[in-house]
């Protein structure tokens, strides 16, 4: 696919020096501490559940850990196939240093060897925390590391291997699936046990982290479109896409609905939820309304700091 795109993949513009960690901060995009959230949610639903936590600590400290490494292992795959097939170059090889740097391949901070060392010493990590936390539980350590083998596996397909993000509908399936997963997983593994509510909140918070993903999307839709990357976005014209952004608010508005019919949620916790309800109707206001983008993506972050701030305070209180 590189052949169809024009621009160089060499990594131009070698900036300005900076510490070798931040870069690989950058790389893993580990600035975005969002997925954390669901390590509170757990905790909140252990506690709403009256979950024992015998023998469960070691395994509750090394949940971050894999969450995190699970979102860097997949972004750094993100970069290293964008850099090679040239569409990050597309869309960030002529931005100003502080946009570049997001993109440490691009900005020449590192090469294609050192990213993909990256990832296997995340995986590497992360593999051995499993390890622990199987052992801290009782649960079979083979089994722990098939399941663990099958999700990191799925995560590093997002953009290697077989490519969900380069399909049209696959991101968005591989984002709600693997948030539902990361929800669902941790809470089997200490409560032994599934809920609707886990499921539930696993779908919802899916749709939440879609939004903002869907507005990056269509902020790259050039380059993506020019290196053959087929998300939604591209394959789709504006204003369709903007209906499926819509969609997807109406889908996030029935699952918070779901949570205090079909799941075990206190209904008269629900107005917990309406800020972010409202904060996402003013995102794509932004975004699908006025056109801007980059804010509307930028601004979906915030949404969902206060709807897992609020879902947890529904959970608590429930």
């Amino acid at each position: 696919m590189s052949g169809v795109v024009t621009v160089s993949t060499e990594a131009a513009n070698p900036a300005r020096p900076a510490p070798k960690w931040t870069t690989y901060v950058q790389l893993g995009k580990l600035r975005v501490y969002h997925r954390l959230y669901h390590w509170i949610i757990l905790l909140a639903l252990l506690y709403s559940d009256s979950v024992s936590l015998h023998g469960a600590i070691p395994a509750l400290v090394l949940v971050p850990l894999l969450l995190l490494s699970i979102q860097s292992s997949a972004c750094a795959m993100d970069d290293i196939m964008g850099f090679r097939d040239g569409c990050d170059i597309a869309n960030y090889g002529a931005a100003d240093y502080p946009t570049m740097i997001r993109k440490p391949l691009v900005a020449g901070l590192l090469t294609v060897r050192q990213a993909v060392g990256f990832v296997v010493t995340v995986v590497t990590v992360a593999t051995l925390a499993v390890v622990t936390t199987a052992l801290s539980l009782g649960i079979n350590v083979l089994l722990a590391l098939a399941v663990w083998a099958v999700v990191i596996g799925i995560a590093l397909q997002y953009s290697g291997g077989l490519r969900f993000s380069y399909v049209p509908g696959g991101l968005e399936l591989f984002i709600s699936g693997l948030t539902v997963v990361v929800t669902v997983i941790p809470y089997l593994m200490i409560a032994h046990t599934v809920t609707s509510t886990a499921v539930l909140i696993g779908l919802l918070t899916g749709s939440w982290f879609l939004m903002p993903v869907s507005y990056g999307n269509v902020a790259d839709r050039a380059g993506d479109g020019a290196a053959h990357r087929r998300t939604l976005a591209v394959v789709l014209n504006p204003q369709t896409f903007q209906g499926v952004i819509w969609l997807l608010y109406g889908y996030s508005i029935v699952l918070t609905v779901l949570l205090f019919t079909v799941g075990d949620l206190n209904p008269l916790t629900a107005p917990l939820l309406l800020p972010v309800v409202v904060m996402h109707a003013v995102q794509h206001y932004q975004g699908n309304v006025k056109g801007q983008v980059r804010k509307a993506m930028k601004f979906g972050f915030r949404c969902i700091d206060v709807g897992m701030l609020g879902l947890t305070a529904a959970i608590l209180l429930s």
